[in-house]
């Protein structure tokens, strides 16, 4: 329940929450609904658009696009022999993105533009453009800046219409890398499939001709330039070589095997046989000493097991050996078969004595002849030690000479291993000449095209329509975001703080002109369900802040003059009067055409002289009015209720009439007549907002109640009035 007094608009100081909730269905509810009410635009801007790509696909010429591949490998050799080797990643793609330059430059193109022709000037046709290339062209021109053109020669003159040219025709070119692949794809688009084709395969043969013009000029400058270096490094091998054999022959310094000089070979071969008589003499030695302690033992057993190789001891010496240990054996089967004490045994050891002086003889002989060999051999190292003193001084002469042997062999061995690098690149700029590899392949030529690449009528149909669905989604959700008007229930309780009474439809704008003189006391006709079910709300309400004596004051205020609120006043005075209720209409807005619908035909316009006694006024209106219908009056012409006087006159008037009335209703200024509706709604207990649906601002509306301290805390709630319920069904269903 609205009680009188309290305020019921929302206020800008009010305080409101840092993050306000946010309900997501009724968020998608929203939006749907704002799609459902703007589905005529939606549908009328697809349509249009569609039309516009009808007609478009009706005109436009149908072209070709033919297309080729070219795959770019990194790992080439010039040389037919050389190897392939990967290279890194980042450098392949260099490699790739480079060569997609070289296919679009101009050297290129222009070689293909002038093998296709294009620059003939009899193969220049004219060509009629279309509709939309004729109006993208005039207003090319409209936008473009005009300058004066230079002046050129005939040479320049040529050459930039070769380069407009050429430009024109790189407009129908797509050059591009085929994702992170190693392929480049290359597409040409034109009416003419054939051409197409023609163009395509034509400058992948350039590409790869300017390419191979380019190798094999770099091959034959870099073959010139080694011809020249081989040559002088030829020259300077030979001298060098020279220069070697001349220092050998001076210093006859000639090689032996493993590069050994002969000074050095005879020096190890005397210090190689230096340390063999040195280890021969040691060896004598230590033979003579063993044999000389043999024979100062005096035994002979000594001498019978190899001590004296076959080498120091003499053919006498092996036949006492071979002598001695037979009679040794002969003793043992002597006595084994005779017995120690036999004369047998007797005699042999006799002879094994008689023999074994005989051996300790010889070992001395050969121990004195073993002198001899030693003093042999110490001559002997004695003049090998000077010959190789001789050899040192001889091998120290040499080394110092082939210092500078060694030099000059290093000198000529650089020179050998440049010149020879050299020449096998000479060889390979030779055979680089014959063969000539691209840095690129064709792994897919051009064909004459099947199939027409624009326009593409389904594609076309099918993205026009959605394109023609989203632009018209975000110009109907524009719409709604940007429209402010009052148009929900919703809107009348959240945004003004107002208890809402719904939609009375039926009610034609004040600005249209009135049918027929009391129209407006005429009530809804049944069929106006919407209406009456409101104009029964707005009784009930109006019943519950009743007071107990006297009739109820109720102002209704307009938000404009197109509200309606004549035709509302006359539709709820008759409402309330066909129960039997005494109620009063009184206009104080002096509007003279509402009065006058307000006014049942064959009657008058009455008018309420306030300053005459307010009973013989309600009589007079009584005496004119119909039985079952309200009284309705106005204020008489030139009444200004700003003025003090006249705003007590009309209160103690109001003040005498309210015991003889059930009801007066007040129709109150306008909200933009801000004092006028200030005063009058200070006369009335209670005051209703009428609203034109769909026209009043939110924004203006709670503008002018915040600013008002007279008329807001008297309203008891809102309602909106329309012509029909069509508009307020789709905004609050």
């Amino acid at each position: 329940m609205i009680q009188t007094g309290k305020k019921h608009w929302r206020s800008e100081d009010a305080p409101r929450e840092a993050v306000p909730e946010v309900d997501l269905a009724s968020t998608i509810r929203a939006a749907r609904a704002g799609l459902r009410r703007q589905w005529r635009l939606i549908a009328g801007l697809t349509l249009a658009l569609t039309a516009l790509a009808m007609v478009y696909a009706y005109f436009a010429k149908p072209t070709y696009t033919a297309r080729a591949e070219v795959v770019v490998d990194p790992r080439i050799s010039n040389s037919p022999s050389g190897p392939e080797a990967p290279t890194l990643l980042l450098s392949d793609a260099l490699v790739v993105d480079s060569e997609l330059k070289v296919l679009s430059s101009r050297e290129v193109t222009m070689r293909s533009a002038e093998d296709m022709g294009l620059f003939d000037p009899s193969t220049e046709a004219a060509e009629e453009p279309g509709p939309l290339s004729a109006l993208l062209d005039m207003l090319r021109a409209a936008l473009s800046p005009r300058s004066e053109k230079p002046v050129l020669d005939a040479e320049d003159a040529e050459a930039s219409r070769r380069e407009i040219i050429r430009r024109k025709m790189m407009e129908d070119f797509d050059i591009s890398r085929d994702g992170g692949t190693y392929v480049i794809s290359i597409a040409f688009t034109s009416p003419d499939p054939v051409f197409a084709m023609k163009a395509v395969n034509t400058l992948i043969d350039a590409y790869f001709d300017v390419s191979s013009d380019a190798a094999l000029s770099d091959t034959r400058r870099i073959a010139s330039w080694l011809d020249q270096s081989v040559e002088k490094l030829a020259d300077e091998v030979q001298a060098a070589d020279r220069a070697v054999a001349d220092y050998r022959r001076e210093n006859n310094l000639f090689t032996m095997r493993d590069s050994v000089l002969p000074s050095e070979a005879e020096l190890s071969s005397a210090t190689d046989r230096l340390i063999s008589l040195r280890s021969q003499l040691i060896e004598i030695e230590n033979r003579q000493d063993k044999i000389e302690g043999i024979v100062d033992s005096g035994s002979a057993g000594a001498l019978m097991d190899g001590t004296l190789g076959g080498e120091v001891a003499s053919p006498a010496l092996r036949d006492f050996q071979t002598r001695y240990a037979r009679l040794i054996s002969e003793q043992h089967e002597l006595v084994r078969r005779w017995g120690s004490s036999s004369d047998l045994v007797a005699r042999n050891q006799q002879d094994q004595q008689q023999l074994r002086e005989v051996i300790l003889d010889e070992a001395r002989q050969i121990a004195g002849r073993m002198n001899t060999q030693i003093e042999a051999v110490r001559r002997e190292i004695t003049a090998t030690e000077a010959q190789v003193e001789e050899l040192r001084a001889r091998a120290s002469a040499d080394a110092e000479k082939s210092i500078r042997l060694r030099e000059l062999e290093r000198d000529a061995e650089a020179k050998r291993s440049q010149y020879g690098s050299m020449l096998q690149q000479m060889i390979s700029a030779a055979q680089r000449e014959s063969f000539q590899r691209a840095p690129a392949r064709v792994i897919a030529r051009a064909v004459p095209p099947d199939q027409v690449a624009s326009p593409k009528t389904k594609r076309l149909l099918v993205l026009t329509v959605f394109a023609g669905l989203v632009l018209g989604t975000g110009i109907a959700f524009l719409r709604e975001m940007t429209d402010d008007r009052l148009r929900r229930v919703t809107e009348l309780r959240d945004g003004l703080g107002l208890r809402a009474f719904g939609l009375v439809p039926g009610v034609s704008a004040a600005r249209k002109p009135v049918s027929k003189p009391g129209s407006f006391l005429m009530p809804p006709p049944a069929t106006n369900s919407a209406a009456r079910g409101s104009l029964r709300s707005i009784i009930a309400q109006m019943q519950r802040i009743h007071p107990e004596n006297g009739a109820l004051i109720s102002g209704l205020a307009a938000a404009s003059r197109s509200s309606g609120v004549a035709q509302l006043s006359g539709w709820l005075a008759s409402s309330v009067a066909g129960s039997g209720e005494r109620v009063l209409v009184l206009d104080l807005t002096g509007d003279a055409a509402a009065l006058a619908a307000l006014t049942p035909a064959g009657t008058a316009p009455q008018y309420l002289d306030i300053g005459a006694p307010p009973l013989d006024e309600l009589a007079r209106l009584q005496a004119t009015a119909r039985p079952g219908q309200p009284l309705v009056a106005g204020l008489p012409k030139g009444t200004d209720i700003l003025a003090a006087t006249q705003q007590r006159n009309l209160e103690a008037c109001l003040g005498a009439l309210r015991p003889q009335l059930d009801l007066i209703l007040l129709i109150l200024p306008e909200l933009a007549e801000r004092p006028e509706v200030e005063i009058a709604a200070g006369f009335a207990d209670c005051s209703l907002l009428v609203l034109r649906w769909g026209e009043a601002s939110v924004n203006e509306v709670t503008e002018l109640l915040g600013s008002s301290s007279t008329l807001a805390p008297r309203l008891f709630g809102a309602v909106f009035t329309a012509e029909t319920s069509r508009g307020f069904s789709r905004y609050n269903a």
